[in-house]
Formats: structure tokens, C-alpha cells, sequence
């Protein structure tokens, strides 16, 4: 049996409770059981158990017409304190190995469909005046009003406009973002996905209340917007430019925590070791002889701050040694990930509904 189901006797005794227990549960939609040939006894989910085993017993006893609940379970990508896996794939055999579009296909599992037709021609003007962090979510709006197909959420339709929104990612950036540079590609690769973060929770609640694609992307996006999650690229950009100048690396930290109570670009909340994905996109540039200087000075930070190198210092890093413009490493972040919600959507429209609810602890 695998790992992730529990039998009747061993969800019982992990609640704390008896099987009719267990049973009025299932009854209520509670919890969910499900049975396997030959096998005598119903099966549980051992997230779900798990999550309900933290659930106030009073808060069990509720109907399932007005509560349900649920842990999120997912295959798109999966990590721990020191790797992050791409189905099953350690991130650093893909990244700098595999182009970004490729990636994307694996993630997606989409080996055999063909990109949607997206076009952003009719709106360049109005979006070339916009900045590079805003192109995106506006693009997305526009696209969304014109698609009399909207309100498809099979798997093929959003694979199919994920790949279709990489096509046209050219166009939608212009000569701001050379998105075909090697190390841009490899930066992409890298940011597609890292479990639930904020952004793809708001997606996938979005997603669980059967929103469209493109506002559920929409929804991803404005998670992303805040300056500990996409916002952090342009904040580690600029402390890495500031101590490229020739200002004091204790100076430049010492004014970083003033302003920001942290060094952004250091350090992770999950990856309490190195971040696996600053410690691939380092070796892809190592390996191609770029961006010297500027792993130096990353060093340099590292070391003053006392914590590694995460993804955003290095995405500042390829966005300083690259020129692009400043708000170009929180684009590319915008970009890789919305092949990693659409991932995460697809799993969501075939879960039941999630319902959020909130713990009194007066």
C-alpha cells in the first residue's frame, strides 16, 4: 500500500477517535475514503487525516454543507530544506539543460499540445508604456476579455494558452528582455515553481472556486506583487549594486536590515541550507564564464550577512551582468511561474472545493 493512504485502524488511532467515528466523517464529507481492490478496509488520505488531526474536534463535528476542508495535495514540484524536484526531476539536471518553453512542457506534461494562439499586437502601444512588472497582469486582463473561450478550464485548453502566453512573452517585452539569452533562460527555468508559495495559493483558491485561467493567473500575480515574494528581486538587485559601487559590504548590510529588517537575497525559508536553485543557476553561470563580478560581490554579501545566496540575489545577478532594467527580474519571475500555476490550477479543477476557516484561540 503506498505511503500516502492510512487504513481505518490507523486513521482512527491517529485522530484520536473510534472507526464509526472515522465513518460519521466520511458521512458528513468530512474526510474522504476510498477503497482498493482486495483490500478489506477503506483507505484515508494521510495529509487530509493529518490536517484534520490539528482541527479543533468541535470544528469536525460540523456538516460537510458547511465546511470542507481539505490539505492541498500536489505533483507539480516538491522540496526540502536542501532540493526541489520538477515531477520527480532534480532542478539542477534542468536547469541551464533544458530551454524554458521545454521545461515548461514537463511541468505541464504536455509532450503533445500544440501552444493556443495568443496575440498582444492590438494593445503594444498601451503596454509599452507600462513598466515591466505591470505588462503581464494587464496582458492577461486584455487577453482574458477577448477569448470567448474563457470559461474553459480542461487541462488541454490551459495547457494550450500556458504555452501559447511563453510564445508571446517576446512581444509583450520587447527589446527590454532578450528572453533568448542563455542565462535568462536558465533564470526562467528555475523560478517555474517552489510548492505553495503565496502566489500559487491564491491561485489555487481561485482555481478551487472555479475561476478562469486568466484570473486565476491574475490572482497569482497579484500575490506576487509584495515585495517579500516577486518584489524581492528588484530589492536584491539593488542591494547588489549598491555593494558593486564600492560601498562597504557591512554598510550596505547594515542599511538593508534598516530598511528592510532582512538582506533580501539571502537566506530562505524553507531551503535552510543553500537554495537549490541559486546553487544551479550559479553553476550554469560559472560554467559559461558569466556574470563574474557579480557572484563575487554576491559572495562578498554572503558572507557579511551570514546566510547563502537565494534565487532572487542570483536572478540579480543575471539582470545586472545582462543591463537589463530594473524591473526585469520580477517579469521573468511573473513569467516562469505562470507555467507552474497552470500546473497547479489543473490539479485544483479536479479537487473537491477548498474551504478556508479561521480558529478562534480567545
Amino acid at each position: 500500500m503506498s505511503d500516502r493512504y492510512l487504513t481505518t485502524s490507523e486513521a482512527a488511532r491517529r485522530l484520536g477517535v473510534k472507526p464509526a467515528t472515522l465513518y460519521a466523517y466520511v458521512s458528513r464529507g468530512v474526510l474522504r475514503s476510498v477503497r482498493r481492490p482486495g483490500q478489506l478496509e477503506s483507505l484515508y488520505d494521510r495529509a487530509e487525516v493529518d490536517a484534520l488531526a490539528t482541527t479543533p474536534s468541535s470544528a469536525r463535528r460540523e456538516s460537510g454543507a458547511l465546511l470542507r476542508f481539505r490539505s492541498v495535495v500536489s505533483a507539480v514540484s516538491s522540496q526540502d530544506e536542501q532540493h526541489l524536484y520538477y515531477r520527480g526531476r532534480p532542478i539542477a539536471e534542468l536547469c541551464g539543460a533544458l530551454p524554458f518553453a521545454e521545461a515548461a512542457r514537463l511541468v505541464l506534461e504536455a509532450a503533445d499540445v500544440d501552444p493556443a494562439v495568443l496575440s498582444v499586437d492590438a494593445d503594444r502601444d498601451l503596454l509599452g508604456q507600462l513598466a515591466l512588472n505591470r505588462r503581464l497582469p494587464v496582458a492577461l486582463a486584455l487577453l482574458g476579455a477577448r477569448d470567448p473561450m474563457r470559461a474553459d478550464t480542461t487541462p488541454r485548453a490551459l495547457v494550450a494558452r500556458s504555452l501559447g502566453l511563453i510564445e508571446v512573452a517576446p512581444r509583450l517585452f520587447g527589446d527590454s528582455i532578450d528572453l533568448a539569452d542563455d542565462t535568462v533562460q536558465a533564470l526562467l527555468v528555475a523560478l517555474i515553481d517552489n510548492g505553495l508559495a503565496a502566489s500559487t495559493t491564491a491561485a489555487r483558491v481561485a482555481a478551487s472556486a472555479r475561476a478562469g485561467w486568466y484570473d486565476v493567473l491574475s490572482a497569482g500575480l497579484a500575490a506576487m506583487g509584495g515585495r517579500l515574494h516577486g518584489g524581492a528581486a528588484l530589492d536584491a538587485r539593488l542591494v547588489l549594486r549598491e555593494a558593486m559601487t564600492g560601498t562597504p559590504v557591512a554598510e550596505v548590510v547594515a542599511r538593508a536590515v534598516e530598511v528592510h529588517g532582512r538582506v533580501p537575497g539571502f537566506g530562505h525559508v524553507v531551503y535552510r541550507a543553500a537554495d537549490p536553485r541559486a546553487t544551479a543557476l550559479i553553476g550554469v553561470l560559472r560554467a559559461r564564464g558569466r556574470a563574474a563580478a557579480e557572484l563575487r560581490a554576491l559572495e562578498r554579501l554572503s558572507e557579511a550577512v551570514g546566510a547563502p545566496v537565494n534565487v532572487d540575489g542570483v536572478s540579480a545577478a543575471i539582470c545586472q551582468a545582462r543591463g537589463l532594467p530594473d524591473r526585469a527580474g520580477e517579469a521573468l519571475f511573473q513569467l516562469a511561474r505562470t507555467v507552474g500555476i497552470t500546473a497547479h490550477a489543473i490539479e485544483e479543477y479536479a479537487e473537491a472545493p477548498l474551504r478556508w476557516r479561521a480558529r478562534n484561540d480567545g
